[in-house]
């Protein structure tokens, strides 16, 4: 039993994985669609800082482990005061399963990272109320110079004005990606004699809620539309694979009408790649599929097609070379037909894995074979 559970947690670890390298990429357009409150107040024209390597050291001891779910970002709230600035310290949490003591733990993190900064906001003031003495020196009447220690905080010209240290807040904002419908870890809550009484309460979103209105995520310009829809149906048909590469085609004939930039359309395509995993002997179709939706939707290559030739790339082998080739002269052939002289398709056939990558970025850029050849010859220096 003990065995199972284990390969549940990293199953879901793996998985939320990828979710936070989204949030490393697009955070603002997370915070949008999940947490548009939050997001109106925060000052977007500043810059904001991922903390993440501070969580290590505020996690419970009992999650001491690797939480690859975790975010931790500094930002600035809109004013609300002019002159008076305000740190938000945003944890954001995936949480993939029930966990009994998820209420706890965000309680937990909540005053460990309250306590961090206020700690050091508390050294900051102190250093301000304190400052070091300055050293000058003075002639003698013997013309020799002597040290003289003032202290900063003497009145006259060595006094500088001391800027108000900011307010800080810690926010929680918490996704749950499971498909449990009872599962609501929204507050911690502990309730004692003489009025005692403890509570935290957080926002908490859970992707299964956005069944409910499918149309609006398909109309949605918001890139986490796709994620959310990529993510429900690969937990809706896990055990329906060709139901599942039907609608694997579908997201991805979304992604590309949408015409989002071209870095965010091939992240977007490994997610949904990563998390909508059909069964080996199914890949091959789903390829095919995939490539042709692509030479008919897209003005360039960014694709399935090409994950296989980076993955030929990391392994090095012959077999993905010769994949990787196969792959660009279709690429070639849909682009530029007959005009695609046989010796072209031979030099393209020599290229090297770092090269055929290349030149799949490059295809769609060559208005003739001219400029393609042009190109071959430069390789062969």
């Amino acid at each position: 039993m003990a065995k199972k559970e284990t390969t549940r947690k990293k199953t879901y670890r793996e998985t939320d994985s990828v979710w936070k390298d989204l949030l490393n990429r697009y955070l603002t357009e997370f915070m949008s669609f999940f947490f548009p409150k939050t997001y109106q107040i925060i000052n977007w024209e500043r810059e904001f800082e991922f903390l993440d390597t501070e969580l290590p050291k505020l996690s419970p001891q009992s999650q001491v482990g690797k939480r690859l779910a975790d975010k931790l970002v500094k930002a600035y709230r809109v004013e609300e005061e002019e002159g008076k600035e305000t740190w938000l310290f945003i944890h954001i949490e995936i949480q993939s399963y029930p966990d009994p003591h998820f209420e706890e733990r965000m309680c937990i993190y909540h005053y460990r990272i309250f306590d961090r900064y206020y700690e050091r906001l508390r050294q900051k003031a102190s250093e301000s109320d304190n400052p070091e003495p300055v050293t000058q020196h003075k002639t003698s009447s013997d013309n020799t110079t002597e040290p003289v220690t003032q202290d900063k905080s003497d009145k006259g010209d060595l006094v500088k004005p001391v800027p108000p240290l900011p307010k800080y807040k810690v926010l929680h904002l918490v996704v749950l990606t499971g498909v449990s419908e009872t599962y609501n870890p929204s507050q911690y809550e502990v309730t004692e004699v003489d009025g005692n009484k403890s509570l935290l309460k957080y926002p908490i979103v859970k992707l299964i809620d956005y069944n409910k209105d499918w149309a609006k995520l398909e109309r949605a310009v918001n890139p986490f539309t796709l994620v959310v829809m990529a993510h429900l149906k690969a937990q809706e048909l896990k055990d329906d694979p060709y139901q599942l590469l039907e609608w694997k085609v579908r997201l991805v004939e979304i992604l590309y009408q949408r015409k989002y930039p071209k870095e965010q359309v091939r992240q977007l395509l490994r997610f949904i790649d990563w998390i909508m995993v059909l069964p080996k002997e199914m890949e091959p179709i789903a390829q095919e599929r995939l490539a042709l939706l692509e030479e008919e939707k897209m003005a360039y290559v960014t694709s399935f097609e090409r994950l296989g030739i980076e993955k030929g790339i990391e392994k090095g082998l012959e077999k993905g070379r010769k994949v990787a080739s196969d792959i660009v002269l279709r690429q070639l052939r849909q682009k530029f037909g007959s005009t695609l002289l046989p010796e072209a398709e031979q030099q393209v056939s020599t290229l090297t894995l770092e090269q055929l990558d290349a030149l799949s970025d490059l295809s769609w850029s060559f208005p003739t074979t001219t400029e393609l050849e042009n190109w071959l010859r430069l390789q062969k220096g």
